[in-house]
């Protein structure tokens, strides 16, 4: 196997251990005010933490943002990446209701600095069907890019990673 991809495998392996070993501890999600609260977009009920009770399948990914520090821009890369290079023509006729009715429980792992400026209506924009519950908890990673660079938005000389694991079923 190439050495990119067995370093690439290692990475993505290693943001999944976080987000699994951090499910269990964050039950219930914090309660914050640049979390959307419109019908499309909601947090995850604190009553029941889990919004899919018929699991399909569970897509994982991650994203990052080399230069500027965009936590919303590593998110949707993430989401990208789990959901992009599926094609399951058969799911509308296996979820009751079809698409629309479809749920997808999202849980981002987000470096705690960064998730105040999380704009979860761009997230929830990469779905391009279903109910999308949205959780957050901290995880993902902060790296050392280099160098910063002011004309490429840059603040500091941060990279935010952010992994996903996107639940899908009814």
């Amino acid at each position: 196997m190439h050495k990119t991809t067995l370093i690439l495998l290692r990475f993505i392996s290693s943001c999944l251990l976080l987000t699994r070993a951090s499910a269990f501890v964050l039950l219930e999600p914090r309660k914050s005010p640049h979390r959307s609260s419109s019908p499309s977009l909601s947090a995850m009920p604190t009553s029941d933490p889990k919004h899919v009770e018929k699991i399909l399948f569970v897509e994982c990914g991650f994203g990052a943002d080399a230069h500027g520090q965009d936590s919303t821009k590593a998110a949707v890369r993430a989401c990208r990446n789990a959901i992009e290079f599926n094609q399951l023509p058969a799911l509308g006729e296996i979820v009751p209701g079809g698409r629309d009715e479809m749920k997808l429980d999202v849980l981002l792992a987000v470096p705690a600095k960064y998730q105040e400026d999380l704009d979860l209506n761009a997230v929830r924009a990469v779905f391009p069907y279903g109910k999308v519950n949205i959780q957050i908890q901290d995880g993902g990673m902060v790296a050392n890019h280099g160098k910063m660079i002011e004309k490429m938005g840059d603040k500091n000389e941060d990279m935010v990673v952010v992994c996903v694991a996107v639940s899908v079923g009814y």
